[in-house]
């Protein structure tokens, strides 16, 4: 699990090469390998994928692939079959895991890359959301925080009280 002094916060710009790897900051390659070799990286939005700490991700998940098993088995979803259905799909291909090579390298994988939206010798933003990190197709971070940044202060205010 990350710990509060691993919370990820910060904004760097990378390129990512002719073999879509990109360097991860070199601070925060421990906390999200810790406990395995690599990371889970999973789709987030068009334009922005995450990168998580492998044991964290899969507790997560865990638990929540077990409740829904739970639901299922007592009948408590038999008329949400569309959503189960739409559930199981973008599960299958939301995530998996990468391995962090020297110098704190990570390749994308094919089906990420369209979904992250950046070509060999593009760039792309990395940045700390807290308990993940983000990688951005640069227009669509700055289409992101240009809506949410109004926010700030209300979000900060309402999980500091």
């Amino acid at each position: 699990m990350i710990e509060a002094h691993d919370l990820f916060l910060g904004e760097w710009p990378r390129a990512i090469d002719d073999r879509y790897r990109l360097s991860l900051p070199p601070e925060w390659v421990e906390p999200l390998a810790r406990g395995s070799e690599g990371c889970t990286l999973a789709k987030e939005r068009p334009g922005c994928l995450s990168l998580w700490n492998t044991a964290q991700w899969q507790g997560w998940l865990d638990a929540g692939v077990e409740l829904m098993k739970s639901k299922i088995r007592s009948g408590r979803l038999d008329r949400r079959t569309e959503s189960v259905q739409l559930f199981g799909r973008l599960l299958s291909t939301r995530h998996r895991t990468v391995p962090i090579a020297g110098r704190g390298r990570i390749a994308i994988p094919d089906a990420f890359r369209e979904f992250l939206g950046v070509e060999p010798g593009g760039n792309v933003l990395i940045v700390g959301a807290a308990v993940c990190v983000e990688i951005w197709r640069p227009e669509s971070w700055s289409q992101h925080i240009g809506e949410q940044m109004p926010g700030f202060r209300q979000l900060f205010d309402q999980l500091t009280e």
